[in-house]
């Protein structure tokens, strides 16, 4: 009966955590980081400033869960799934949508904007950025490891200049989605960076005239 009960409290706790962190996710969209207060992200979850700060000691705890919520998790998920699929460009697509999916989920595309406006002036926001960036470095660079070892990648394929660019493309998505919202077509963003990048692996050292 105590097991059940305590199961009970956890799944409560987990439940309002996640409000907070979707509706602090709204407000920070919309605000960023320094425009938002406390109490706002209170008011727009519906719970008090005390409960709030249960969950989360500071705004800057806060907002570090926003970024960082079950990435490591996710991308463990996404690494097994993509195990499964033997055709590398499918198993590229596959990739390229989980990040956009990821851009559009609780508002992340407005959080990541509003983070890198805040960036240079907070070094706790630089820390979580760097975080972010560098998870989504490591995935890539696992990809392309991977798919060297495999034979369907040349071996000269410069696997950390490739990590870089793709990384800083992918990011790019989030400016396009800052200048059309929710009105960028994401299945044609998607076969435009498939494209792209399958034709950039298999010749990683195009001739030059």
């Amino acid at each position: 009966m105590v097991a059940a009960d305590v199961s009970a409290t956890t799944t409560h706790a987990d439940r309002v955590r996640q409000r907070i962190l979707d509706g602090a996710a709204r407000a920070f969209s919309l605000s960023g980081f320094q425009g938002t207060s406390v109490p706002e992200i209170a008011a727009e979850v519906g719970v008090s400033v005390g409960l709030l700060y249960r969950y989360f000691p500071s705004k800057a705890d806060l907002f570090t869960a926003i970024c960082l919520s079950e990435m490591e998790s996710e991308i463990a998920a996404l690494t097994r799934q993509l195990s499964e699929i033997a055709n590398p460009t499918e198993r590229l697509r596959q990739g390229v949508e989980y990040y956009l999916r990821q851009m559009q989920r609780n508002h992340g595309a407005g959080v990541i904007l509003g983070a890198l406006a805040e960036a240079p002036a907070n070094e706790e926001v630089r820390r979580v950025m760097r975080i972010r960036g560098t998870t989504i470095r490591d995935f890539v660079r696992g990809y392309l490891r991977d798919g060297v070892s495999a034979g369907e990648l040349p071996a000269e394929t410069p696997i950390e200049e490739f990590t870089a660019a793709i990384a800083m493309l992918l990011d790019g998505v989030v400016t396009a989605w800052a200048v059309s919202g929710p009105e960028l077509d994401l299945p044609s963003v998607c076969d435009a960076i498939v494209s792209l990048l399958a034709a950039a692996l298999q010749n990683p050292h195009p001739s030059t005239p």
